[in-house]
């Protein structure tokens, strides 16, 4: 009888590493490939008017902070930055950098930026709009610190709900 309890649990000792879990495999994290960011910064719009579209995209990124610095209705091309005063404690930055005003100062950043393009494409009655976020981490030189792409799948849902509140409001005026 001990002869066969030894054995059972020399066999479970034996068998129960084929059956754990392997948490490493868990811990990897690959990176986004480009079309896996292409599909979130994308959107289809049932319009066959740019300008209208432009338009939205303009209302939304302005009413976000941005300041459009070019918009060519002919490429539908729109370029925009919005620019953050790291040491204003009224204005909490941690959403779009993932890091608190205090770490950004503690590392000489006093201006946080991000960057802006838009690409409106005729398909059609479709039009397909691209958007694309950087953030820049400058420091008080203005010398950029660190640039990244924003690549937070929310981040673009966000903003395309405005853009989609935006093209509403402007069906109820004309």
């Amino acid at each position: 009888m001990i002869k066969r309890i030894i054995l059972v649990t020399l066999i479970l000792c034996f068998a129960l590493p084929c059956f754990a879990k392997k948490n490493q495999e868990e811990d990897i994290i690959t990176p986004m490939t480009q079309l896996e960011k292409r599909q979130f910064q994308t959107r289809d719009y049932a319009s066959s008017d740019k300008a209208f579209v432009m338009k939205a995209i303009l209302n939304a990124l302005q009413d976000d902070g941005y300041i459009v610095y070019n918009a060519n209705p002919l490429l539908g091309f729109i370029y925009g930055v919005k620019d953050f005063d790291t040491s204003d404690s009224d204005i909490d930055i941690s959403k779009e950098f993932g890091l608190t005003k205090t770490r950004l100062n503690l590392n000489g950043i006093k201006v946080a930026t991000i960057e802006v393009t838009a690409n409106v494409t005729e398909y059609g009655s479709t039009m397909k709009v691209r958007i694309n976020f950087r953030r820049k981490l400058l420091n008080t030189y203005g010398n950029a610190q660190f640039i990244d792409d924003v690549d937070d799948k929310e981040f673009y849902e966000d903003f395309y709900k405005k853009v989609d509140q935006a093209l509403f409001l402007q069906k109820q005026k004309v």
